[in-house]
């Protein structure tokens, strides 16, 4: 069945802040796929968005979502290690896509990265419910902290770059879950390669823990 995407810049308010995002929507998908990564230049152009068409061509809507913005980061790098600001800034996000009629029937999956994944990790403790499954890339699931990787119940995918140093941390991290989750080590191509590897290994994992629209309970 072709679906028939609409690219839309938007802007997605969290306190004071707005943060930048590309929705990526059709009438007839089947579930919505949350992309947040600390910053991001030119989403419409940025591998991660291209990388994502996988995801689309799959059935999906997509979500890319700048969790910080590049002025904060100018002024202070190390305010991508606020966990707490984040895990604020990824509900935002959440409470955004339940006010959306074209979006709030539809389940979610969640990617994140870097330090972004330790506040999907809270962010989902907190509110088991709203996110069918999680993906992590190369991220930071360790600063979420031993008690929430603990408590998580949705089924989690960590993807790992054989190079990175983020091996030891993630795999500290993957120890502590107890929910459905799975490991992946990502070989060391060339960027594209890699990113379309991972992307495909999302996608399945997506596909395989959200339910189809229908299959939702209406009462949930």
């Amino acid at each position: 069945m072709p679906y028939f995407i609409r690219h839309t810049e938007i802007r997605i308010q969290s306190g004071r802040i707005w943060l930048d995002a590309l929705l990526s929507h059709a009438p007839d998908v089947r579930g919505l796929i949350i992309e947040a990564q600390p910053c991001l230049s030119q989403l419409p152009s940025s591998p991660a968005f291209h990388a994502a068409s996988l995801i689309r061509e799959a059935g999906f809507a997509s979500l890319l979502v700048n969790m910080l913005t590049a002025q904060e980061l100018e002024d202070d790098e190390d305010c991508a290690y606020d966990i707490a600001l984040l895990s604020a800034r990824l509900q935002s996000v959440l409470d955004w896509v339940a006010q959306q009629p074209q979006l709030s029937h539809l389940p979610l999956g969640l990617q994140a990265s870097d330090t972004v994944a330790a506040a999907a990790v809270r962010t989902l403790v907190r509110f088991p419910l709203r996110v069918a499954a999680l993906c992590i890339r190369d991220g930071r699931a360790d600063l979420a902290g031993a008690d929430p990787l603990r408590q998580l119940q949705t089924p989690s995918l960590l993807q790992v770059h054989a190079d990175s140093p983020l091996r030891v941390p993630s795999s500290q991290a993957y120890a502590l879950m107890t929910a459905t989750r799975a490991w992946q080590d990502l070989s060391d191509k060339a960027h594209h390669s890699a990113l379309t590897e991972a992307t495909q290994s999302s996608r399945d994992w997506f596909l395989r823990h959200l339910p189809k629209p229908a299959e939702q309970d209406p009462k949930a």
